[in-house]
This record gives C-alpha cells, structure tokens and sequence, in this order.
C-alpha cells in the first residue's frame, strides 16, 4: 500500500489509537534504517530551528502518544475547572494575608503581585502536569508564570506527521495536540482588546525575557507570528525598557510598546529588581496590557496544592468544587512540623511522612525543571530522613504519590528496532482557561524532566475537540475541523 493511500487500518473504530501504535511499531522494525533516517531527521529539523539545551541536544523519540476523545473531552472539562479554581485563589490571597502566607511566596514576589496592574484575567496562559489514570488525569502541579514548551511541541508533532512511517501509519490523519503560534496571537490579542490600557487599535508587541535563554526559539516563532498579521514584535530584554510618564508610555528602542508578552519569571524579576525597576514601574503605572500578569505567580508555587486539597480550605468552594479538587488533585501539604488532616484522620506531618515513605514525594515549593524532587518510593530510609530534614528549613511540600505511567518507545540497538519502557509525564496546556493541547515528556528517571536526561515525544489527538459548555466571546476557540489528510 502506498503511503499516500492513508493508514493500513483505514475502517478501524474501536481502540483506533491503540492499532495505529501498533501498526508504527511494525513499521519501525520492518525498518530499521528508515527509522534512523527519521530520527535524524527530526533532530535536524528542531536543531534548524534553534531548539536545545544549554550542554546537550534535545531528545525527541518516535514514540507518539495518542489521546482518545475521551481523554480529551476530560481534559477540556479539567482544564477548564482547575483554571477557574487558580483564579480564585489568586483572588482570595490577593485579599488576605493568611492565604498569600499558605502559599509561601516571597516578600518580594509578593509585593509585586500585590501592586500589579488590573486585569480580567490573572492567568492567560499555563500549563498543567499531569498523569493520565483508570480513573481520568491526576494533575501535580501548575505552571502558571511563563509555560514554554507548547511551540516546540507542536514543532515535533506536526513535522513527526510528515515522516513516511507515520504516514504510512495512518498518524498524518490524526490532530497534532500543542497549540501553535497563531492560537498564542489569537489570546493575546483578545486579552488586550478587552482591557482598559488598550490604546491602540494595532498595538505593538513586545515579548520580554532576558537574553539567552532556551525557549528563545518559541519567542522568535511567536514574533513571527504576530509580524505576519501587520504587528509591529520584537524580542527585549527588561533592562532595555523606559517609562515615561508624560504619556505614561513604556518604551524601548524609541518604540512605545502597548502589549508586554511576559516570558521572563517574576522571581527573576523580583530578584533583579533594581536593574529591570523602569520595566516594573512601567507595568504599574503605565498604559501596558500585560500577558501572563505578575500575580499569576502567585498560583505557581505549589503552596496553592494545599489550599485546594486541605479540608481546611473546603469552605472557601463548592461542595461540587470540591468534589472535583479530590478527584484531580493529590493530597499536598507545606512540609513543616505540625498536624494535619489526611484520608480524614489527623496525623502529625513529619513523624507520619518519615514513616511512610513510599506514599509521598518531597518537591520544592517554588522550583522547577525537577530540581531536588525526592520520591520516597525510589529513596532509602537514611536519605529520605536527610531530605525531610532539609526540607523543613526550605520552602518544599510533600506530595501524595501517585504511581508512575510507563510508555513504550522503540530504540535503535544496532540494525534492530527494540522497546523499552519509560515514564510517561503529560502537560495540558490551558489558553484563557480552556484546554489548548498537550505535550508529553518521557524519561528513565521516575522524576520526568528533561534537565534530568529525559525527552519529549509527538502527541496526537483521535478526534476534535469538545465544544460542551459555555465559551467566552473573549477567549478563543481552537481552529479546527478535519483532520489533516494531505
């Protein structure tokens, strides 16, 4: 069968993702040197584009994760809830000193939340971690400051779909998950048309972040994008910018800039906060829509994992609300001497997480890229003593632990195609609180980072997108009808 001829499963209906894996399985080992032309191939075409990391090549594997339509009905409705209940409470501890001290949040993050410009929305864009299950997703934990990823992965799924072996497959038919650079344009533009500070009837762009690093690429495509459409965009760095306040202007380059992409993380601006101070005072003060503002940090740290599963916190939602907490969420706590409550019983924290390790894992509470994560079922006693010891003089949290998923990725050993297994991490991207797609990270490490030797793999969708309640004029939906069959 020519490849041009769609999938040698074309009338498959039940279990279709599953048949396609299958059928790409067969394929590789039919092949074995066509599938190390594709990887070297997927790996030119990334590295064209500038993606990488700092001491080594990015790791992209043929081992596509296929999302049914009911995963993704789900996770539409999940994204949709956690969203809603972030910006809640972002709200409830921008009012109240208890709740911005259970997050554990810097004074001086703090301060620059608390000062920070008005808007509908405190989180534009996020990404939620996560482990798919029998039971639907278990979501970890949020990055709700300045996700990157979303641009690359959807760079690997679309050019993963052009490869012959997935074609051959039938894979070319189904939806790449991450949302492209067009869908990033089409949300920052109804976030600054719907604001108070939108001056202009074609603002200019700026997409901020400190010179060097690595999601430089995804900043570069999404100028791209904006440029296309007429915009004026560019790349900056806070320290370039001026606030004027005759007009009240934030200016670089003797440009004023009306909308502020905000790529750098608001503890790197907290921290360089002299050297950026023109910038800071220009999102204050200024006539500037700001996308992601600086109080969605305050939905970053994972202190906000214990407000939305302590019983403590209960009174602040729904009774449906929290029902839906306990069903996406683990139980997590702000790791300090102390009781709490746990499967409705009260424990002493510290004595019960030392004794019972292999239900928990130990994170810090504002860290990312997997830094100095501990999971107590691949820990020793002594080191996971040590590290409770640590933890209780850190801002960390303890973490329910919720079992790893394991993926099957064909490898090249020699002129054979052999699988292996590796953890399986998804990332549900959220555009203006609605479901945008998803990326997925595979390691050997339990611990799925790709700081810690791991990689990403293609994600596809079988089927469209739920269109199931209701959507905001304001927020975007995703463009799409059929399937891609050229």
């Amino acid at each position: 069968m020519h490849p041009s001829e769609g999938s040698i499963r074309p009338t498959r209906k039940l279990n279709l993702a599953q048949g396609m894996r299958d059928d790409f399985r067969t394929i590789l080992r039919r092949n074995p040197l066509r599938a190390r032309e594709a990887d070297a191939l997927l790996d030119q075409v990334l590295a064209a584009r500038g993606f990488g990391l700092e001491h080594r090549k990015l790791r992209v594997w043929q081992a596509p994760v296929i999302l049914d339509s009911g995963l993704v009905r789900e996770l539409t409705r999940s994204v949709r809830t956690l969203s809603a209940l972030l910006e809640q409470t972002t709200q409830l501890a921008l009012g109240s000193v208890a709740f911005m001290e259970q997050l554990g949040i810097s004074p001086n993050v703090e301060e620059l939340a608390l000062h920070d410009a008005p808007s509908r929305l405190a989180i534009e864009f996020a990404r939620y971690d996560f482990l798919p299950s029998p039971h639907g997703p278990r979501f970890l934990e949020f990055n709700v400051d300045s996700p990157a990823g979303a641009l690359l992965s959807n760079t690997l799924d679309t050019e993963f779909q052009k490869l012959e072996s997935a074609r051959e497959a039938g894979l070319h038919t189904l939806f790449p998950s991450s949302p492209p650079a067009d869908l990033y344009e089409d949300a920052m533009l109804a976030a600054y048309g719907e604001h108070a500070f939108a001056v202009a009837e074609s603002p200019n762009v700026a997409i901020v972040d400190f010179a060097g690093v690595n999601t430089r690429p995804e900043q570069e495509m999404l100028a791209q994008a904006v440029r296309a459409r007429g915009l004026k965009a560019e790349l900056l760095d806070p320290r370039e910018f001026e606030f004027r306040r005759a007009d009240r202007g934030l200016y670089a380059k003797d440009t004023r800039w009306h909308l502020v992409v905000r790529r750098v993380l608001a503890p790197e601006l907290a921290r360089r906060r002299v050297l950026v101070s023109q910038f800071l005072h220009g999102l204050r003060h200024g006539e500037v829509v700001t996308v992601n503002p600086l109080r969605s940090r305050l939905a970053g740290n994972k202190g906000v994992l214990e407000i939305l599963t302590s019983q403590a916190f209960d009174r602040f939602f729904t009774m449906a609300e929290n029902e839906q907490k306990a069903r996406l969420l683990p139980w997590t706590r702000r790791m300090f001497e102390r009781k709490t409550d746990y499967l409705d019983s009260e424990i002493d924290l510290v004595p019960f997480v030392t004794e019972k390790r292999d239900r928990f894992v130990l994170k810090p509470g504002g860290a990312s890229g997997g830094d100095d994560v501990v999971i107590g079922a691949f820990t020793d006693a002594e080191t996971w003593r040590r590290r409770i010891e640590e933890c209780l003089n850190q801002d960390a949290v303890v973490q329910e632990y919720v079992p790893p998923v394991e993926h099957p990725v064909p490898l090249l050993e020699g002129n054979e195609v052999v699988e292996q297994s590796r953890f399986l991490v998804l990332g549900a991207f959220a555009i203006r609180g609605e479901y945008g797609g998803c990326i997925a990270r595979i390691n050997s490490d339990p611990v799925v980072n790709v700081r810690r030797g791991g990689g990403i793999v293609p994600v596809l969708e079988a089927g469209g997108r739920s269109k199931t309640g209701p959507i905001e004029a304001s927020r975007p939906r995703r463009r799409r009808t059929t399937g891609q069959t050229g």
